[in-house]
């Protein structure tokens, strides 16, 4: 198609040197890779109608872009200009015929009214097939080219929820984990401190031990206690009569003295 297109250009006048110039780059669009051509045609002499065409477009390839562009400036070419490119064409597309049609019945090309308006010769009549043909595919590869954009936009937009969704899921998982280290930590300190009472319990424990048995040897020795006060007060009276009868001899031994010494 580019090369058509130069060829087109040329029968409509231009020189060597003004050829149309293709500028192409890359862009990623999701996983795939297109290409982006810019197509400039210049000027053409001291014509204001053929003021020049930029174009821009993209395919799979840089060929595929240079195709697409070069078709969208023959259609506006020939949507322009048709008589200048009535004549044109003769020189584009060699008629094998001697600018007549000869077909059988049954391979007769049918034209229509708008075909046969701008078919002013076999080579006119060809190149507007040629156009009709290329503008079915262009504008399939638009529809093309447009749900798939559309599947990319959506297939991003899915990517952005699902990172979202991701950030949200770890953002939840980091809670959930400083909660759970919180806990861990929380049950360390409870266990320590289970421990300590534990220990203490055990120490409390311990003592009462200590005091109860404390308190049996205590007792058993009040009850000893008690047992010799009893029996000091079961001998009490004998100790009584006892000291009495002391007493008592201890008055006769001074009775005698007394009497020994007068």
């Amino acid at each position: 198609m580019p090369t058509l297109l130069w060829r087109v250009l040329s029968s409509m006048g231009y020189p060597e040197g003004w050829e149309p110039r293709y500028y192409w780059d890359k862009e990623q669009l999701g996983d795939c890779t297109l290409v982006g051509i810019e197509a400039v045609v210049p000027t053409s002499g001291g014509d204001l109608a053929w003021g020049g065409w930029v174009y821009e477009s993209r395919g799979a390839t840089p060929f595929h872009g240079a195709s697409r562009v070069a078709f969208a400036v023959l259609r506006d070419l020939l949507e322009r200009f048709p008589q200048e490119l009535a004549h044109a064409f003769a020189g584009v597309f060699p008629d094998p015929y001697a600018s007549m049609w000869d077909q059988s019945e049954v391979n007769a090309l049918e034209r229509s009214a708008d075909e046969d308006q701008h078919s002013d010769s076999a080579a006119m009549s060809a190149m507007y097939a040629l156009m009709k043909t290329n503008g079915g595919l262009e504008r399939c590869l638009g529809r093309l080219s447009g749900s798939l954009f559309t599947v990319q936009d959506e297939k991003r937009q899915l990517q952005r929820e699902f990172d979202t969704e991701v950030e949200r899921l770890q953002a939840e998982l980091a809670r959930v984990t400083r909660e759970q280290d919180q806990a861990v930590q929380k049950n360390s300190v409870l266990s320590q401190d289970l421990l300590a009472m534990r220990e203490q319990r055990d120490r409390v424990t311990t003592a009462h031990r200590n005091f109860e048995r404390m308190l049996v040897h205590v007792l058993g020795q009040r009850n000893e206690a008690w047992h010799e006060e009893d029996t000091l007060r079961s001998r009490q009276p004998e100790l009584e009569q006892q000291l009495a009868n002391a007493k008592e001899c201890n008055e006769n031994l001074h009775e005698e003295i007394h009497q020994l010494n007068n």
